[in-house]
């Protein structure tokens, strides 16, 4: 719950949000100030002295009212202030690193009642927003940008490396030559960028509207990667029986030394010491998805019906077209596609 009210409260502060306007309001003032996101009868214990209100919210109005020094109290859907020149009295024993007097106030206010604070420093010109034990420094938009930018030039080479990844081991699936350390490398690839797009959407969450363009980028650089990897897991675990998610979700929540070993990533897919040096058999799954206009129902009966994409290229069209959805064309089709595949041709993200 505090990531979420975490997130929550970075998304009311981004740029071109009404309270973000006011921060920057208060920042422009060069007065600094303190604002309470709280509902009335959770900040009242701790006002002892001040003003209650029952003002509609503005930008300009909370900026106005933090001329008074003190704390500025506003409900958490933005649409009322509470209080204004509100003095604070949290507890005095809960503990606090800052120094100041309104940073102190914010960080222990935040600390006791679990509500977000935010202190912006007069001097600095900086603000800080408080959640429980967490803090956090709101940024520049050109800051924010400046590292969006670096972390997708970043996932652009991940891309990269993936698709070569991915357009080795198509050949090798035919042949049957893919070992466990292959099928590691690619789950660890994978898993790298989607640790890196979740740091990006975060920062995508602070910056508001300027995320449009970056965000745009994310969604190419990210397009069939989480597929990818169901379809990687379809292809090889051991356990066929084992739901695909179940599987990823145990890879994904694994610690960062774990990801780091091939070992650790297989043992999610049910592999032990004895098969790391044995060669696997790829069911196809993750090939024939690429063969355009060719259903998973479609794909699932070819598995089943012959086991592994080295048998299915195989078949003859009239075999293939004994299993139902497989008509002529289609069995052309899928013929076509996995020679091209087998000589090593479109087995990346792209596929054809």
């Amino acid at each position: 719950m505090e990531e979420k009210e975490r997130l929550e409260i970075l998304e009311k502060t981004a740029p071109g949000t009404p309270l973000r306007q006011a921060i920057d309001l208060v920042v422009q003032l060069g007065k600094g100030g303190l604002i309470v996101v709280a509902e009335r009868e959770v900040i009242s214990p701790l006002v002892v002295a001040g003003f209650e209100l029952n003002t509609p919210f503005t930008p300009q109005a909370v900026a106005e009212l933090s001329k008074m020094d003190r704390a500025v109290v506003v409900d958490p859907g933005l649409r009322t202030i509470l209080y204004a020149n509100a003095h604070l009295a949290p507890d005095p024993s809960i503990p606090s690193f800052e120094t100041g007097t309104r940073h102190r106030a914010a960080e222990q206010t935040a600390r006791q009642l679990g509500c977000p604070v935010i202190a912006i420093s007069e001097e600095r010109r900086r603000t800080t927003i408080y959640l429980g034990d967490w803090k956090h420094e709101l940024q520049d938009p050109m800051t924010l940008l400046s590292q969006a930018s670096q972390a997708l030039l970043i996932l652009d080479r991940y891309r990269a490396e993936l698709n070569e990844l991915l357009t080795e081991l198509g050949p090798l699936e035919f042949e049957r030559r893919v070992f466990p350390y292959h099928v590691a490398l690619i789950i660890q690839k994978i898993v790298q960028m989607l640790e890196l797009e979740e740091e990006l959407k975060r920062i995508f969450l602070e910056l508001g509207t300027y995320r449009e363009l970056p965000q745009r980028q994310l969604r190419g650089l990210m397009r069939g990667v989480r597929e990818e990897l169901e379809l990687i897991v379809l292809d090889f675990q051991k356990d066929q029986e084992r739901p695909v998610e179940e599987v990823i979700q145990g890879i994904l929540k694994m610690s960062v030394e774990d990801r780091l070993s091939p070992e650790a990533v297989l043992k999610h897919l049910g592999f032990d010491e004895d098969d790391l040096e044995k060669p696997l058999s790829s069911r196809g799954y993750r090939l024939l998805h690429k063969i355009p206009r060719l259903p998973m129902p479609v794909i699932e009966r070819l598995v089943r019906e012959f086991g592994s994409v080295d048998q299915i290229e195989r078949q003859g069209r009239r075999q293939l077209q004994r299993i139902k959805g497989v008509a002529e064309v289609r069995a052309r089709a899928i013929k076509a596609g996995l020679r091209r595949f087998k000589a090593g041709y479109a087995t990346g993200l792209e596929g054809f």
